[in-house]
């Protein structure tokens, strides 16, 4: 068994920021306390992928609400509700039941959700308390994971609601502030056969000991006999280890699991990289976002901060009008869909804008 880090952050006050800290933290922590219950009651019946095998199904029977091209994270809550809520053979009825009063608190948080998400004004006290407090109550009813951490978010609520939090400490003048505590990340107990996240997700199984190191030139080379791992690796070695390394790891140290897995920090959180051997199929956006916008338009591509044009044969695979986003693998994304984003192409980086992909 491994850990997941569900901490829910607690606001400091009502300013908006800290609100909106507490609510991602909230559908963060739900979301992952969601699927590993539904893994728990599922693996032994559907096996450790059942997942995977539930949304390629969906995609095969229901193309138009759950689309071939679109990326669906088992950790995003509003994909497990939403297939629990509309799909009349769900395997999340076995899992939560088919009452309707729990059907209705699922809806009513893929509703807060995209109140959340679509907001105009700046988020309340109140609002974050009713998202608590919807997501409890669905929580307790069927026996999940972070039903004491949501209470201390509604404590931390209801304290700053009537002013007893922040408390002022009795201090002296010459007694210096004292600085706020740093607490260490909460964690959910996880299975060993949870069914590893899409590439740029956090790395879920235990983490290797062994480092690979990253060098100058690229290149990843073992420690102890500087032997490049190009040769373990499926496909053009150069353009893999771009990939894995285009956001740099911390201490530029890499590990490979024995699945070929290959995992580093970024910033202090693990994260799956890539593979040695084949990508899975099914992936829609791999690795990370890269810090350009583009629009289709007319059989162009529209980089949006230079201005720059480019024809190009994958602008005919979206609607003109469309954002586009490119991930560090190549994968072009359409990000305007309201509920996720989806793949348009995979293009290399001689393909694309000079330097967007190096």
């Amino acid at each position: 068994m491994t850990g997941l880090d569900v901490t829910i952050e607690l606001p400091q006050s009502d300013a908006p920021g800290e609100l909106v800290k507490g609510y991602f933290t909230l559908m963060r922590a739900f979301g992952w306390d969601l699927y590993v219950t539904s893994h728990f009651a599922l693996k032994s019946d559907l096996g450790p992928h059942w997942f995977a095998a539930r949304i390629s199904e969906l995609k095969q029977s229901d193309p138009k609400n759950w689309r071939p091209t679109h990326r669906f994270d088992p950790q995003d809550p509003s994909v497990i509700l939403r297939d629990y809520i509309h799909e009349s053979d769900s395997p999340y009825l076995g899992v939560f039941g088919g009452q309707i009063q729990k059907q209705a608190a699922a809806r009513k948080i893929l509703g807060t959700r995209n109140t959340w998400f679509h907001f105009g004004d700046d988020p309340t006290l109140a609002q974050l308390a009713e998202a608590a407090k919807i997501v409890k109550a669905f929580v307790a009813s069927n026996g999940m994971h972070i039903g004491d951490r949501i209470d201390r978010l509604s404590g931390r609520l209801d304290d700053l609601r009537t002013g007893r939090y922040p408390a002022e400490p009795e201090r002296s003048e010459a007694e210096p502030p004292t600085s706020a505590p740093v607490n260490e990340p909460e964690l959910i107990e996880t299975p060993g056969d949870l069914p590893r996240p899409p590439i740029g997700g956090t790395w879920t199984g235990p983490i290797p000991e062994l480092r690979y190191r990253v060098t100058k030139t690229g290149d990843i080379i073992h420690p102890d006999t500087m032997k490049s791992v190009s040769s373990e690796v499926t496909g053009h070695p150069a353009e893999k280890f771009r990939a894995w390394t285009a956001i740099e790891p911390r201490g530029r140290e890499l590990w490979i699991d024995a699945d070929g897995a290959v995992g580093g920090f970024i910033g202090a959180t693990p994260r799956l990289l890539g593979y040695v051997g084949p990508d899975p199929e099914g992936e829609v956006a791999r690795g990370f976002f890269t810090s350009h916008f583009y629009v289709a338009q007319a059989g162009e591509v529209i980089d949006l901060d230079s201005g720059e044009h480019m024809a190009s044969p994958f602008a005919t695979s979206a609607e003109s009008g469309t954002t586009l986003r490119m991930t560090t693998y190549g994968d072009l994304v359409s990000v305007d869909q309201s509920d996720g984003i989806e793949r348009v192409a995979t293009v290399t980086p001689a393909e694309w804008f000079e330097g967007h992909l190096n």
